[in-house]
């Protein structure tokens, strides 16, 4: 018996075959419309189905009213689906579906179509049988005389007869799910509901209506996954152009051990090549294990794919000639598990509490991502042949490390043999029964053991190391030599344990130990069950774990502790570094300068900048009736000055010289009787405040009206307009000789300082109609 039940623990992951039968309502009560929707949903069914092995049948019915008329027409007959033969097929022939014209039969003989679908689902094989009814759910064989003699009394017997058949069917085991087209009668297709889902977590069969084409896909994904526990991810759509092509992107999980990635192209002339993530070729050259192509001249097609590659698939559609229309991809996939399941104590004595765990395992790896156990349901079951009622348990897994856990009391009284049973089921996955034998203890065991990791949920690298201990109570009486052995190993995993021998003292043993992952294992999930037995190998403790293998951590996530530190320091520097490089910008642009034209001691002119924001401010020296003027320079223009800042002074340019730095309001020559000065309107630039133009009048080089933070004036006196020296206004000037006396508001003959350039000459261009001229 235990060789038996470790066959069946070992025995590989399959996905289980179904026997589906689609009855399609051809009636008179439907539109052409509803019925090429009908069409489409069967391709959908049909393309749905991934487990090799699986029936599926597809039946128009309508009614039968005369002689040479049958109510049910096998348009599909029962087809085994092993290849892609079989799949394309099927997909050609459920184009044969029609609405059915007046002289065929066009009632709705539901009560015969039940019985067809009753004689296919008959068969032994396979055992998962799940019936569609696609239709309106007005019943009417008002018109068929083998139901009696008026329209009232074959309507009425046809629907006891429905439900005699949906009786039968349910004894049968089968699912009955109605789908609702056209013109639907809720009430009357809510009655075809029958049976139980796949998976506890799913709804029973219930009606599903279908609207409009837009909520088709919808309606059947949930009836499908419901029926079946195949997983379908939302369609994903696009605008398939005239004579151009559309890509569309669908995902494959990795937990997928087969899917079909399905494509509605709305015309049979769509061409459709599907490339996947790493590919440089299209399908079948790479991609997966075993392709198989279905409906490709339909309007449906499918690509099934046996071990596909996970992740973002792309599916590219093309036409020629094919009018502009939308076209949407999905992809249907189920994985095919593998449950494992270990009871602590494995020999338990009759009173005593048991620990039952359960994992899952997918394409030869646990399954230990949150989103893909989230649908699951695992039960376990504990019978026992002294014959008590069979106890059940819900599992749970608090922790999220993968491993669902549950308690199961072995009653009073219990003896000899004992039988947990557990099973996985769920949307995605295929689903699972693990039988695990035993016997009940006559007594109690001397020597108990459990198994603790450090971790529950853990994640290594090649070459890393989990902790745990192994807890050991031993009422013997003399010590006991217990090993801790590895079984059930992940593929391409190396994995040791230390120690491997547990001595146990009487009395009560803690005993730490190490597992170390060898350097060449393979990366992503994966798991394995330890176990601690005695020296007859029989099993002490047993406990399932899973892990990811993640690779070595780099530099940057090795120091993260010291990276965020330095992370923020820079991005404080950086900021502090931008907001002084935009204080610089700012504080060399010209905004809030103004510039002055001086005439004999007096202001003359004023000009702001053109460009505030400009970081440099030119203008020149312009001569019309009123006098000289300050305005700003023209493109290509001569004799221009130029302003700019330099930190808290000015830098001025004259026609022809070097840059001269100047404090914020310092007068320079420019002619005779001629200077320019610079202010500033905004108070301080880069800490400078300019003050008030130097007082030509004063005996004294500090103006007591300026700024406190005011530059010094220049070390050259500015000119007095009655001449002499500085200090006697009547004297003759030491420095500099006049021609003629200074008039204010005019031009003095040309001259100023050495290396300046002199003033424009007014002496060619007299106004006539200027009295000061």
């Amino acid at each position: 018996m235990a060789s038996d039940a470790a066959a069946q623990q070992d025995s590989p992951a399959t996905l289980p075959a179904l026997q589906v039968v689609v009855l399609v309502d051809q009636s008179g009560s439907l539109d052409d419309e509803d019925v090429v929707a009908e069409k489409e949903a069967a391709r959908t069914i049909a393309a749905s189905v991934l487990a090799p092995g699986s029936v599926v049948s597809v039946v128009g019915f309508g009614s039968s009213e005369r002689p040479g008329q049958s109510a049910v027409d096998v348009v599909c007959q029962p087809t085994r689906l092993d290849s892609g033969q079989q799949r394309d097929s099927l997909a050609k022939c459920i184009g044969n579906l029609r609405k059915r014209k007046d002289d065929e039969g066009d009632g709705t003989d539901h009560a015969t179509a039940l019985q067809q679908a009753l004689a296919f689902v008959g068969a032994a094989e396979p055992a998962k049988k799940v019936v569609f009814l696609l239709t309106d759910g007005k019943l009417d064989v008002s018109g068929s005389p083998s139901w009696g003699d008026t329209a009232d009394r074959r309507n009425g017997a046809a629907a006891a007869k429905v439900q005699e058949v949906l009786g039968d069917l349910d004894k049968a085991g089968a699912q009955v799910w109605p789908l609702g087209f056209g013109d639907v009668d809720v009430n009357a297709l809510r009655g075809f509901a029958k049976g139980a889902s796949c998976t506890p977590a799913a709804p029973d069969p219930q009606e599903r209506v279908v609207p409009d084409i837009a909520e088709l896909r919808a309606a059947v994904a949930n009836a499908l996954s419901s029926a079946s526990c195949v997983k379908i991810n939302p369609p994903v759509g696009g605008t398939l152009p005239t004579g151009g092509s559309v890509e569309l992107v669908v995902d494959i999980p990795a937990v997928a051990s087969d899917a079909s990635i399905l494509v509605y192209k709305r015309d049979a002339r769509v061409q459709v090549e599907y490339r996947a993530p790493s590919a440089s070729e299209p399908a079948p050259k790479a991609g997966g294990s075993d392709f198989e192509f279905a409906g490709q001249s339909t309007e449906t097609e499918s690509l099934r794919i046996t071990d596909p590659e996970p992740g973002r698939w792309t599916v590219r559609l093309s036409s020629a000639d094919v009018p502009a229309q939308e076209v949407a991809a999905t992809v249907v996939y189920q994985a095919a598990v593998k449950a494992n399941l270990t009871a602590t104590p494995p020999q338990p004595a009759a009173g005593q509490e048991v620990e039952v765990d359960m994992q899952v395992w997918a394409r030869g790896s646990a399954v230990i991502d949150p989103e893909t156990l989230k649908g699951l349901t695992f039960v376990t079951a504990m019978t026992g042949g002294s014959g008590f009622p069979e106890q059940r348990v819900t599992l749970a897994d608090p922790d999220g490390d993968g491993t669902f856990a549950g308690r199961l009391r072995v009653p009073d009284g219990a003896s000899g043999e004992l039988t947990f049973t557990g099973q996985v089921t769920g949307i995605g996955v295929g689903g699972d029964t693990r039988v695990l034998s035993t016997r009940v203890l006559a007594g109690v065991a001397q020597v108990q053991a459990q198994i603790l990791f450090d971790s529950n949920r853990a994640t290594v690298s090649p070459g890393g190391t989990v902790t745990g201990t192994v807890s050991v109570t031993n009422n013997s009486g003399r010590p006991a030599r217990l090993r801790l052995n590895i079984d059930d190993l992940s593929p391409d995993t190396t994995l040791t344990v230390d120690p491997a021998t547990v001595e146990a003292a009487p009395g009560k043993t803690e005993m730490p130990f190490t597992l170390r992952f060898g350097a060449d294992t393979k990366l992503g999930a994966g798991g394995a069950k330890l176990r601690l037995v005695d020296a007859a190998n029989a099993p002490v403790a047993e406990r399932l774990f899973a892990i990811e293998v993640t690779p070595e951590p780099g530099l940057l996530e090795k120091y993260l502790w010291l990276w965020i530190p330095l992370a923020v320091l820079l991005l404080v520097a950086t900021a502090w570094l931008l907001l002084r490089l935009r204080s610089r910008s700012e504080a060399g642009k010209a905004r809030g300068l103004l510039a002055q034209l001086w005439q004999g001691g007096f202001p003359a002119s004023e000009l702001a900048p053109r460009d505030p924001n400009g970081k440099v401010f030119r203008f020149v020296l312009h001569d019309d009736f009123t006098g000289l003027q300050l305005q700003h320079a023209g493109e290509g223009e001569v004799n221009v000055y130029e302003v700019r800042r330099v930190g808290r002074n000015i830098s001025l340019t004259a026609p022809g010289e070097r840059p001269v730095l100047l404090a914020i309001g310092e007068r320079r020559d420019v002619g005779k009787d001629l200077a320019v000065s610079v202010t500033d309107e905004l108070g301080t630039v880069g800490g400078a405040v300019a003050g008030p133009p130097t007082d030509v009048f004063g005996t004294s080089t500090s103006d007591p009206f300026a700024g406190v933070n005011a530059s010094p004036p220049s070390s050259v006196p500015p000119p007095d307009p009655f001449g002499g020296s500085h200090s006697d206004p009547f004297a003759s000037s030491p420095t500099v000789s006049h021609s003629v006396p200074t008039d204010p508001f005019g031009a003095g003959p040309s001259g100023g300082t050495a290396n300046h350039t002199p003033a424009p000459d007014r002496s060619s261009s007299v106004d006539p109609n200027n009295p000061f001229a």
